[in-house]
């Protein structure tokens, strides 16, 4: 008898410390709420399409109701510009009231971040309501991005994998491996190009290519080593020594990005375009920009992907309304207007079995557009080389063929 009054005491005692616990993360987030309203914040974030930017100042408007937060949307060409930005702040001793709150960012940019301790504290993430929608633990995949462990300073907010399109009315059977494309573009000189590095999809056509020469695809995730692995760097610039001449404009101009170069698909200058937007092809048809024979894919070993976060500078001036603003930012609510083909069609973070049944129901009723590929498809996934890899091949790139440009 005592001992199961001692058990049932040990239960009532359990569920103060957990009523407790509850209670004080609700008075937690109660603090950052009222710390974070009637604030302005600034949002470095790529300005380059339409589309997205629409999307931004739809949130924009939503936490202007919800927090009478001012969201800034600052339209930057590279996020590098931003961690600059950061970067030049810390060394002239602005530590608090940094001129950035927010920077969509990921790879490179956060790992150069990361190691000049320009971020904000430690899994922050973990303290904001919504982040309980996403699969958030040590071994997952959003908890790594190119290789580099998180540490739970930057929130996912959408994901990303490398596709390629083209018209299926005149083009019937696209290359589907570096080895063919090498084929198709010596066989059709000045119909396939790729958009400039140190543009994002350029550095990652480039990457691409070298993941698929590369058999032992584990040697990307070390950190380059000019010694080390010069060498298989060796394969990717023998593969564009071969087919530079015969690209498009005879390889001495380029596209800027990915919006010029599915332009000049539009235009039949090229037969294959890219991006790193899953949705893109579709939405472009949907626009008018595209015919609707195109198609997408990805090559038969699968493509690049990669999550892209949002994370706080170590000196935000409203880090508490930037954590409003990203808690928003993972909503089902902005998860599905972000992933709907019209407005965006960036595929969402949130675990599907986590959202309450009437967000399952939502998600489940998105169209998928033209030229969408398939979930199937998208199975497919070459992993990021670790981001110390990014300057070595952008670097090497143009000193070899930029200069002709």
């Amino acid at each position: 008898m005592k001992s199961f009054k001692f058990f049932l005491v040990f239960i009532f005692y359990l569920f103060l410390v957990t009523q407790a616990r509850t209670e004080i993360k609700n008075d937690v987030w109660s603090k950052v709420i009222q710390s974070g309203i009637n604030k302005s914040v600034n949002f470095h974030a790529w300005g380059g399409s339409s589309n997205i930017n629409n999307y931004i100042k739809w949130v924009g408007n939503k936490v202007q109701n919800k927090y009478n937060i001012t969201l800034n949307h600052v339209k930057i060409k590279d996020t590098a510009q931003a961690v600059k930005k950061v970067l030049y702040e810390k060394i002239s001793g602005e530590n608090e009231n940094g001129s950035v709150d927010i920077i969509w960012i990921n790879g490179e940019n956060f790992s150069s971040m990361l190691k000049s301790n320009l971020l904000y504290e430690q899994n922050w993430i973990f303290k904001l309501p919504n982040t309980a929608l996403i699969n958030l633990s040590k071994s997952s995949s959003l908890m790594y991005d190119f290789g580099v462990y998180t540490e739970g300073r930057e929130m996912p907010w959408g994901l990303s994998q490398l596709i390629f399109f083209y018209d299926s009315s005149k083009l019937l059977k696209p290359p589907k491996n570096v080895f063919q494309l090498k084929k198709y573009v010596l066989n059709n000189k000045g119909r396939i190009t790729f958009p400039q590095p140190p543009d994002f999809v350029g550095t990652s056509f480039l990457k691409q290519v070298l993941s698929e020469l590369t058999q032992n695809k584990s040697i990307l995730q070390e950190k380059f080593n000019f010694k080390r692995h010069n060498p298989i760097l060796a394969k990717l610039w023998e593969w564009l020594d071969d087919v530079t001449p015969h690209l498009w404009k005879n390889g001495k101009y380029y596209p800027k990005n990915y919006l010029s170069m599915s332009q000049l698909l539009g235009d039949d200058e090229i037969d294959i375009s890219m991006a790193f937007n899953v949705s893109f092809p579709s939405n472009e048809v949907i626009k008018g920009n595209l015919p609707k024979s195109t198609k997408s894919y990805i090559p038969e070993v699968g493509s690049l992907s990669n999550v892209h976060y949002l994370t706080i500078p170590y000196n935000s001036s409203n880090p508490s309304a930037a954590k409003l603003v990203i808690n928003f930012m993972i909503s089902p609510e902005a998860q599905l207007r972000k992933n709907k083909q019209s407005i965006w069609g960036d595929p969402t973070v949130l675990n599907y079995k986590k959202l309450q049944k009437k967000w399952k129901e939502k998600f489940k009723k998105l169209s998928k557009g033209p030229a969408t590929i398939s979930f199937k498809d998208l199975d497919k996934k070459l992993a990021e080389p670790h981001p110390s890899w990014v300057k070595e091949i952008e670097k090497q790139w143009i000193k070899r063929y930029g200069s002709i440009n």
